[in-house]
């Protein structure tokens, strides 16, 4: 009774003094609304799947921002042409000869000086460096980006690493079309395959994968007993190897200057000996 150790603040019991403080045990979590739930699921999506398509060729796909600015050389014609312009209006007026003479002579320079600027800048766009543009669209881009998110929402590990896969694949080998552009070296067969890809080839194989109800997918037997989700990956094989044989094609043409350049200096090596 006279224990010190025992302080009578203090109260025990078998359970929670307060039963307001204690969760109830058979507590019903809470409903996530559905369009949460889409949103978490789209974004769990883009995370697996890594950065889209049209992130990863903002340069070559993005449309221009804005109005391009004038350099100073547009400006001064531009200011020059108008006040030769004012100065032939106001001779004629006037009935000043001279006035009409000078502000004719400045006008017809300035009017020279923008013609011969305009034609070199129009040579100057026409030998600019080809984009991707040229083979493939901003709304195919985003089509496939589509396609791809609302497949990694339901997709196994094995599938989206496939995918993963393909994406890397396609970002190289549109990277070297461009460069094969730029010297006239790329087939036009190469440059059809890589742009149905991303148009038609792969959109097609996952459009057609989705129509099965995700429950199927791994189990009903499609053709030749295969699932449907056998059949995608056959696919995304098949468009992988052929890919691979576009970019091992592609990289022989990129070091064609290098080869010119071997070739160059063996023959001058063997005529010096």
């Amino acid at each position: 009774m006279n224990d010190p150790k025992i302080s009578k603040k203090f109260a025990v019991a078998s359970g929670p003094v307060n039963r307001r403080l204690q969760a109830p045990v058979d507590s019903v979590p809470a409903k996530i609304s559905p369009n949460i739930e889409a949103r978490l699921q789209q974004a769990k999506a883009k995370q697996r799947l890594g950065a889209s398509l049209a992130d990863r060729l903002p340069k070559t796909l993005s449309p221009p921002s804005g109005v391009k600015a004038l350099s100073a050389a547009e400006i001064m014609v531009a200011i020059g042409g108008s006040v030769s312009a004012i100065g032939l209006i106001l001779g004629v007026i006037q009935g000043a000869v001279v006035t009409i003479c000078l502000s004719g002579l400045c006008l017809c320079g300035f009017g020279l000086k923008a013609y011969l600027h305009t034609k070199h800048k129009k040579k100057q766009d026409q030998e600019t460096s080809p984009s991707a543009d040229d083979f493939i669209s901003a709304k195919d881009i985003e089509a496939l980006d589509f396609a791809l998110e609302k497949l990694a929402a339901s997709a196994s590990d094995e599938t989206m690493e496939k995918l993963s896969q393909l994406k890397a694949l396609l970002l190289r080998c549109v990277a070297l079309m461009v460069k094969a552009q730029n010297k006239n070296l790329v087939s036009s067969e190469d440059r059809f395959f890589i742009g149905e890809c991303i148009r038609r080839y792969l959109p097609d194989s996952i459009r057609g994968y989705l129509q099965i109800p995700e429950k199927d997918r791994a189990t009903v037997l499609i053709e030749q007993s295969k699932s449907a989700t056998i059949l995608l990956h056959e696919q995304i094989n098949m468009l992988m190897q052929q890919l691979i044989a576009k970019e091992t094609s592609l990289i022989q043409l990129s070091g064609e200057s290098l080869a010119q350049q071997q070739r160059f200096l063996s023959a001058k090596i063997k005529s010096s000996d």
